[in-house]
């Protein structure tokens, strides 16, 4: 049993049952009774099942599990939500803190990862956002990151929001940050598949 995002917005179900896979889809928002969608399809479209569907089939539908994986689905979303609100929090912090130490390779990691973390989840406009939480002014978060790449932590393409950490930043953040260590490996892959730059002043 599996659940994802349905066409239409609301969560989806799957379930196996013999050679047939059963998609059931909620409303949006809705976590309580049955779904809204029921689709019966076979796993091999190519060698549909004699017969068709039966009512064998359609009995076999496990409703009640299907609502409680839906539950569960939805409880650990938003746990996790709230645990990225709470962090995220916590990275603000970090970043005014650092900053008050000055314009360190601490501080640039920070804001590196936090620049490279809000565009990769779809954010707009991040000296505006960046600005907002360091508490300083767009040209100066500009500047920051122009710095983060001088100093060999943040590899991007000039004129392009965007980038990837460096070893050298993901190597401080896993000192400084608590879970550092959880960094995405993503950005040490993307990282290395790039030319590296020259590290140093």
């Amino acid at each position: 049993m599996s659940e994802q995002q349905g066409e239409q917005g609301g969560p989806v179900v799957a379930q196996d049952i013999g050679p047939w896979v059963v998609e059931m889809q909620w409303p949006e928002g809705v976590t309580q009774g049955g779904p809204a969608v029921l689709v019966v399809r076979p796993k091999d479209r190519e060698n549909r099942p004699l017969g068709g569907i039966s009512s064998t089939v359609l009995r076999e539908i496990d409703f009640k599990a299907a609502a409680e994986r839906l539950r569960a689905q939805a409880a650990t979303s938003e746990m996790r939500s709230q645990a990225r609100e709470e962090y995220e929090a916590g990275r603000t912090e970090r970043l005014r803190q650092a900053l008050a130490q000055g314009v360190t390779d601490e501080y640039l990691a920070m804001l590196a990862s936090a620049y490279v973390n809000y565009l990769s989840g779809g954010g707009k406009g991040p000296l505006a956002h960046l600005a907002e939480r360091v508490g300083k002014g767009e040209s100066t978060i500009k500047g920051h990151l122009w710095q983060a790449r001088k100093r060999g932590l943040l590899i991007g393409t000039p004129g392009r929001a965007g980038g990837v950490l460096t070893l050298k930043a993901i190597a401080i953040l896993t000192r400084v940050v608590p879970g550092g260590e959880r960094i995405s490996i993503v950005d040490v892959a993307a990282e290395t598949a790039q030319e590296k730059p020259i590290e140093g002043e």
